[in-house]
């Protein structure tokens, strides 16, 4: 498909510089060109031979003149032309696939880190898409039809992504059940003293492999769960160490996070299930938040995003029972 097309459509719209036309395609989730300078303005010069645009210079005070780009009646007819004719297939590429292809070399930890490196790029990709407002940008007074026309654009954009996230958890579901050669049992780990370094301070964790799991456990006295950041802190600590789970020590939870109108608690389940970390949260008195927290325990129930335990021995159970 040519760029020439996608540059009618753009100034179909509205009237635009180059740097314009470039900002637009940079930021589309599915005009998949560079949008580079030579690419746009080698296209617009053709556009202007042809008699498909034209343009006017308008002149700024302390600043270059730039030039403003108009679609002609002829490049409406030549769009509307390229719109009504068939459509070329679509290519098909996903790098991920050819790497996915040759992983049977990994074991079973090293597949569950690629799932998980990917899995972390498309949920990201889908925050994007999901939080664009990058269309309105092209025609911010745009008619009914064309709002439909492009909202449905970003929902097949977003619904691709939904898929691909179905087709992870698929291909670990399939993989869980059959057995793999490169796996090699490894002893029971401590690596104690690791310590994040965070805005507001730093919070001291050991990560623990036994039985066949591993997982962070946040037994730094001094730390209390009070922020969003340190959520987010703990989530990026979770990638470092290749794990999905967390264990917290008693009294990590600080009164914020158990009072429900700081949001704190729902932001915590929030994210822990868009990046499917588990948390098993040590305290002493369980029943006092369950009361505090019932709600938001009963959605992550759903989910098994964290759970309460009196105990570390039950907490290492419902690690291991969620592993196997």
């Amino acid at each position: 498909m040519s760029i020439d097309y996608a540059i009618l459509g753009i100034l179909s719209q509205r009237s635009m510089t180059g740097y314009d036309i470039k900002k637009f395609m940079q930021e589309s989730a599915f005009m998949y060109w560079s949008g580079n300078n030579n690419q746009i303005y080698k296209s617009l010069v053709e556009l202007l031979d042809k008699g498909l645009v034209t343009y006017l210079v308008e002149h700024q005070d302390n600043s270059p003149s730039k030039k403003i780009y108009t679609i002609t009646g002829e490049g409406l007819t030549a769009l509307k032309e390229w719109v009504l004719s068939p459509s070329e297939p679509g290519e098909f590429k996903k790098p991920f696939l050819v790497q996915f292809a040759w992983s049977w070399q990994l074991n079973s930890s090293e597949l569950d880190k690629i799932l998980k490196s990917y899995e972390t790029q498309i949920n990201m990709q889908l925050l994007m898409q999901q939080n664009s407002k990058q269309d309105t940008y092209l025609s911010p007074d745009r008619t009914e039809l064309t709002t439909a026309i492009w909202n449905m654009i970003n929902e097949n954009i977003k619904r691709t992504y939904e898929n691909e996230l179905v087709w992870i958890q698929d291909v670990r579901n399939t993989l869980a059940g059959i057995p793999n050669d490169n796996d090699v049992l490894e002893p029971t780990t401590i690596k104690a003293g690791g310590k994040k370094e965070t805005s507001s301070g730093t919070f001291r964790y050991s990560f623990i492999n036994k039985n066949e799991i591993s997982y962070i456990h946040i037994d730094d006295p001094q730390f209390k769960l009070c922020t969003e950041r340190n959520i987010l802190d703990i989530i990026t600590v979770c990638a470092e160490n290749n794990t999905q789970f967390v264990l917290f020590n008693p009294g990590i939870l600080s009164q914020d996070f158990l009072d429900l109108k700081t949001g704190l608690a729902a932001a915590m389940l929030q994210k822990f299930m868009l990046y499917h970390i588990k948390s098993a949260i040590i305290c002493e008195d369980t029943q006092n938040v369950k009361d505090n927290l019932r709600n938001i325990l009963s959605e992550s129930g759903r989910n098994e995003t964290f759970r309460l335990f009196s105990n570390k021995t039950d907490a290492e159970k419902w690690i291991y029972d969620l592993v196997h």
